[in-house]
């Protein structure tokens, strides 16, 4: 099964999301990583929330986006902020 409507949390929505920018499948999601869907969804002029990751993560653990730990969170903030450091930090060169 490879529909991304099969992954828990995506409902239309993320599935719109992931396909407007060219991830159609869960092996592709499997494949990508934050920082390129952070940027990708960038250049779609979509805004990254958090909350588009915590449903990307707990979706792929089979887990309802709602059942998130603190401690989870606090770890999927965190990576997304170094992807933003390292962003801004290649900008500068």
């Amino acid at each position: 099964m490879s529909e991304l409507s099969a992954i828990k949390n995506f409902g239309p929505y993320m599935v719109k999301i992931m396909n407007a920018i060219g991830i159609c499948t869960k092996e592709e999601l499997l494949n990508s990583s934050y920082s390129k869907i952070k940027s990708d969804l960038e250049q779609a002029g979509i805004r990254p929330h958090l909350n588009i990751f915590y449903s990307i993560e707990m979706g792929l653990q089979n887990r309802t986006w709602s059942s998130i730990t603190p401690n989870e969170k606090r770890e999927i903030k965190a990576l997304l902020e170094k992807v933003v450091q390292l962003h801004n930090s290649n900008n500068l060169r």
